[in-house]
């Protein structure tokens, strides 16, 4: 093995310290019985404050917990915390990690166990990372709700409503528990924007999207199909308790209120209901679903109908 061109005087040693301890990288450096040998600035802000020992681990990380100081623990039981991690500082030589503060900053911690059974740990501070990481997921989350998401009247577009349609089957088709549909349709929506403008159309769908989403179970789905069409999945019921579910929606439903004219809108809708045969797919659900939307428009609309009959 190739040795160092040079050995380090103590002068070099004095700098190396000194450039340690003004890093601002957390060092710190334990020996083999967990007695704290060495920290710099960084590290002693970190966890010690004013500690006064005794300097071992479990010391430090105890005190750290009272005073508000060293990393987060989820369950704040910091007894737990060193039954999980005492096992693990010395069972590599060499790994790698991010922990989060309590003081919300994020590190990188290189944590190296030497020959001697000595552990250095070396963390680099990576908080602006983490904000900009978050900054990214949000947008991300955001940017993907909004694909999601009808823009009018905040439920989910055509688009996720029929994959939730497609998740909801598969869920029936493999617990059992049931799968009603209703295909939902505001009566006489053309009529209303002849009469008063898309303004009031606009109105009477934001209207009816939230007396709805208000009156359904938390389990159950409403989404925009388009124009005034909506699909509601009611999971886990029956046909008979779908139509209460639809019908109680119908018995309370008040009329649309335009807000700059204060202009009353009553309005009506009708729904064709049918329930989750084996083997549906998306289409012969749907299907038997607007048969029965379109057997209560001609009987008169303002009203719910059903379809059992299975159509592929």
């Amino acid at each position: 093995m190739t040795s160092l061109p040079f050995t380090p005087d103590d002068e070099a040693i004095r700098y190396l310290v000194e450039t340690l301890t003004e890093s601002g990288q957390a060092v710190s450096i334990f020996d083999a019985d967990d007695n704290l040998r060495y920290a710099n600035k960084t590290y002693q802000g970190m966890f010690l404050g004013n500690y006064n020992g005794p300097f071992t681990f479990t010391g430090i990380v105890r005190h750290a917990h009272r005073n508000g100081l060293g990393v987060r623990i989820d369950d704040d039981d910091v007894e737990a915390f060193l039954a999980r991690t005492l096992p693990r500082r010395r069972s590599v030589p060499r790994k790698s990690f991010e922990t989060d503060l309590v003081d919300g900053r994020w590190f990188w911690i290189d944590h190296t166990v030497l020959p001697n059974g000595w552990v250095l740990s070396v963390g680099a501070d990576i908080t602006n990372l983490k904000n900009n990481e978050k900054s990214l997921r949000q947008a991300h989350e955001a940017a993907l709700k909004a694909s999601q998401t009808d823009q009018l009247t905040g439920l989910p577009n055509r688009r996720h409503i029929l994959g939730l349609l497609d998740e909801a089957l598969a869920a029936s088709e493999a617990t059992g528990t049931g799968l009603c549909v209703a295909v939902i349709d505001i009566d006489h929506f053309k009529a209303i924007n002849d009469a008063h403008g898309h303004e009031a159309g606009d109105a009477v769908l934001e209207h009816f999207a939230q007396f709805c989403r208000a009156r359904v179970r938390a389990q159950d789905r409403l989404g925009r199909t388009g124009g005034e069409e909506f699909l509601l999945l009611l999971p886990e019921v029956r046909l008979d308790d779908a139509v209460r579910i639809i019908d109680r929606i119908r018995d309370g439903f008040p009329a649309a209120v335009l807000s700059h004219s204060g202009l009353e809108l009553p309005c009506t809708f009708s729904a064709g209901a049918t329930e989750a045969l084996p083997d549906d797919d998306r289409s012969s659900i749907l299907r038997r679903a607007d048969r029965a939307l379109y057997a209560a428009k001609e009987e008169g609309r303002n009203r719910t109908r059903i379809s059992s009959e299975a159509t592929r």
